[in-house]
């Protein structure tokens, strides 16, 4: 018998493609907690040693244990299955399904070796798999895309499906994905965040600046339709591009500032709302009689994109015209070279504005701008420390160190209120 704490994230469990067929015995000392861990076929069963006179659980999950390409998809797996694992030893223990166990039946939505068409083909496989095992419900995907290839299937069959990183709205369609539910919301909250934030403040007129992408179409219809309900009118709208030779920022900011529209909401993510801010506040709309409503932006990037374009506008002198720039152009300002215009936002802006003066960022941000940010991280709250507290003991010498930032993402903290809630199974279809 091995006896490590939580011996999750070591090579028999997740990475040895090796049957084993006999369960290898391990303890957790922190829940006195003994498991077994088998391997039959590729699919992996982690249930307690002690069972006698309880019924059996099975709870499925779906992750890329053997997606190494992108690692951020690494990290949230090997973080998400560790929370996952710990909460069941949680619920096994301390008996919080009466009478019964569950047993984690895993298969990986990404082997080895695989891509395109074969890897569409193989997770359907993996999710056919453990739908055949007899769960009664199943954990994952991790992205969206992917989610929504199994959540289709067991919809079907009336069997919940949970993810903890599956953001995309079209996840919440109940007349496709009727029994898939999420710990962690959408993007379509900060509409609902900005509105309630509005009728606080008594505004009841707004404009809304939008990304010419999915994202920024999907938040603007949004929040146009809640809008209505609201009792907010949608006094202007207008879309732009931060990319490319349709650059056209500053036209749709006045566009719709002609309007006469002076709360102004930004659906954009990434670094679109950084350029948008810094061509109004070039334009002189980031002033004393407009608010900006901002989503998820990060504060520290928009200060050095202010500080990008004032090093433009100090060598503006250095600066070919815009209509001479080619692929063999060479003069480079600031690290950046001419040609990248198009490419480059606020290099195109210095080139292009008829008021080169520097962005002093500290008198220019001081007021006006609303920044909406979603979190999950919830010192204070007791059940949310004593989970991290828990999470964060976990014995580091059996994870990839490099994973150790784990602990300031939040969707796993968010999945311990998941699987306890397995502990009433006649709640979870209700919950979809």
């Amino acid at each position: 018998m091995s006896r490590f704490p939580y011996a999750f994230g070591n090579h028999t469990i997740d990475n040895d493609d090796k049957d084993t067929f006999a369960s290898n015995v391990y303890f957790d000392a922190a829940n006195n907690y003994t498991f077994g861990v088998a391997r039959k076929n590729g699919t992996t069963y982690i249930s307690p040693v002690n069972t006698v006179g309880r019924t059996e659980l099975k709870i499925g999950v779906l992750l890329p244990f053997h997606q190494h390409d992108n690692e951020l998809t690494k990290m949230i797996t090997l973080s998400g299955i560790s929370a996952i694992r710990m909460a069941v030893a949680e619920i096994n223990t301390k008996n919080l399904i009466p009478g019964a166990y569950i047993t984690l039946i895993e298969q990986d939505s990404f082997p080895k070796e695989l891509q395109g068409q074969s890897a569409i083909s193989q997770a359907i496989f993996s999710a056919v798999s453990l739908i055949h095992e007899g769960i009664i419900a199943m954990i994952g995907d991790i992205t969206s895309s992917w989610t929504s290839l199994s959540a289709l299937m067991t919809g079907t069959l009336q069997i919940p499906q949970c993810s903890f990183s599956a953001v995309a709205t079209s996840l919440s369609d109940k007349s496709q994905y009727a029994y898939f539910f999420r710990t962690i919301q959408t993007d379509l909250l900060f509409s609902d965040a900005a509105l309630d934030f509005m009728l606080n403040q008594g505004w009841v007129n707004m404009g809304i600046l939008y990304t010419e992408d999915d994202f920024g179409r999907q938040l603007a219809q949004d929040i146009m339709m809640k809008a209505r309900s609201s009792g907010v009118t949608i006094r202007g709208y207008q879309s732009f591009n931060t990319q490319g030779p349709h650059l056209d920022v500053r036209s749709a900011l006045d566009a719709l500032m002609m309007s006469g529209v002076r709360i102004v909401y930004v659906a954009a993510d990434n670094d679109a709302p950084l350029t948008a801010m810094i061509v109004a506040a070039n334009a002189g709309y980031v002033n004393n009689d407009n608010v900006w409503l901002t989503i998820d932006m990060d504060v520290d990037a928009l200060y050095h994109q202010v500080q990008r374009f004032n090093g433009y506008v100090h060598n503006i002198t250095a600066l070919p015209p815009l209509a001479t720039f080619n692929s063999s152009s060479v003069a480079t300002i600031n690290g950046t070279s001419s040609s990248n215009a198009t490419d480059n936002p606020i290099l195109r802006l210095a080139q292009t504005t008829q008021n080169p003066t520097p962005i002093d960022f500290n008198t220019t941000f001081a007021g006006g701008i609303f920044n909406f940010i979603d979190t999950v991280k919830l010192p204070g709250y007791a059940p949310y420390d004593e989970f991290m507290q828990k999470w964060g003991a976990l014995d580091p010498r059996l994870y990839d160190q490099k994973h150790e930032k784990r602990l300031s993402k939040p969707h796993d903290a968010q999945f311990l209120h998941f699987s306890i809630s397995f502990s009433d199974m006649h709640t979870v279809a209700s919950m979809t």
